[in-house]
């Protein structure tokens, strides 16, 4: 019998890691499709008649198709309460942080990575990136500082967007022991029923019942 979500990405994919993360911890089983980046299925006409933007991830959840990393963490809150905004301010929080670090940090993390695991470009390039991630890591480590979790005294999807990104800052060459409070709030997060890291909990290969 297939799951009520459906997940689309890749295993190297920190936004498909994201949504993998947030039904993990929700308790919930998913089918998932691997979508080979390498071989350009993204691009292929099955998988952009799922995604419209050729990006991973998407989820089909009770035949309704959703796409954007951060809007399936949304939809899925609203859907099972977990993780959701207690209030309207708590909602606006949320969505502060998801806007930041779709803006301010998953790109100098992300590409990072991309230059020393894939493809390595110009010096001044690397750096360029790796400063826009420092500055991004000290700002989350800075507001961090006194708290359990980034809205209030329990998890919420604007953690598991953030952890999203920051479970991948190693293999970008950044060191998590410079961040106290990043470091700290890792281990809550990570102490959470259900949590798994990237490598094992998305699969290499197709695969029903994750």
């Amino acid at each position: 019998m297939a799951a009520a979500y459906t997940l689309y990405g890749s295993f190297l994919s920190a936004p498909t890691y994201k949504v993998g993360l947030m039904l993990a911890l929700s308790g919930l089983t998913f089918d998932y499709r691997h979508i080979d980046l390498a071989k350009g299925q993204h691009k292929s006409p099955d998988f952009l008649r799922i995604n419209r933007y050729g990006q991973v991830p998407a989820v089909i959840h009770d035949g309704f198709t959703l796409c954007q990393a951060n809007t399936i963490l949304e939809y899925i809150a609203e859907q099972t309460g977990k993780f959701a905004a207690a209030d309207t301010a708590e909602r606006q929080r949320i969505r502060e942080w998801l806007v930041w670090e779709t803006d301010r940090l998953e790109p100098g993390i992300n590409r990072s990575r991309f230059f020393e695991r894939f493809a390595k470009p110009d010096q001044a390039v690397v750096d360029y990136h790796r400063k826009w991630a420092e500055m991004g890591l000290e700002v989350l480590n800075t507001l961090l500082d006194g708290k359990r979790f980034l809205v209030g005294e329990r998890p919420t999807i604007a953690d598991i967007s953030v952890f999203g990104v920051v479970a991948h800052m190693a293999e970008a060459k950044f060191d998590i022991a410079a961040w106290p409070q990043i470091r700290a709030w890792w281990d809550r997060v990570a102490a959470l029923p259900g949590f798994r890291l990237p490598y094992d909990l998305l699969p290499k290969g197709d695969q029903d019942a994750v």
